[in-house]
């Protein structure tokens, strides 16, 4: 089956001067198509694209609770991530195991195939990040991404 992308794809690769009422968005929206294009290359193979990736992380770092709070904490439908799940644990690269704890709950495991993915898709992305930020030296690079992160953990006004 063929893996459809709803990322947008990047603007050509001429300089597109801004419009003159460009603001914020303008500039979010031309950085993150760049970014998303460079990033999509890199996930396009791996089980369960970009969610995939996002659950191996998590299950890697071991913070992720039950399968419900690691949806709720990604941001992702309960039952698009057990889809994931699924599609990581047929790749091998996930395993479920019962909680000692608790009979019900499924523990997630990741295995060694899952890590040397996970390693892998970082390097990768970790290089996309590299190359959409390329023309900002180290310290526009650091300042950029510690202003980003300040207003990325702020509470998100509801649409």
């Amino acid at each position: 089956m063929q893996r459809i992308s709803l990322t947008p794809r990047p603007a050509p690769a001429r300089h597109v001067p801004p419009p003159s009422s460009a603001g914020l968005g303008w500039a979010l929206r031309t950085v993150l198509r760049d970014y998303l294009a460079r990033a999509d290359a890199v996930l396009a193979t791996a089980p369960g694209g970009q969610h995939g990736y996002e659950i191996l992380a998590a299950v890697s770092a071991g913070d992720y609770g039950t399968q419900i709070s690691l949806a709720n904490r990604l941001g992702i439908h309960r039952t698009v991530v057990t889809d994931r799940i699924d599609d990581l644990e047929r790749a091998g690269m996930l395993q479920r195991h019962l909680s000692a704890a608790d009979r019900r709950v499924r523990r997630l495991v990741i295995t060694d195939a899952g890590r040397a993915v996970l390693t892998e898709l970082s390097a990768g992305l970790e290089a996309a990040e590299e190359e959409t930020l390329a023309s900002l030296d180290e310290e526009k690079r650091e300042q950029f991404l510690n202003a980003l992160h300040l207003l990325a953990r702020r509470p998100v006004v509801a649409a």
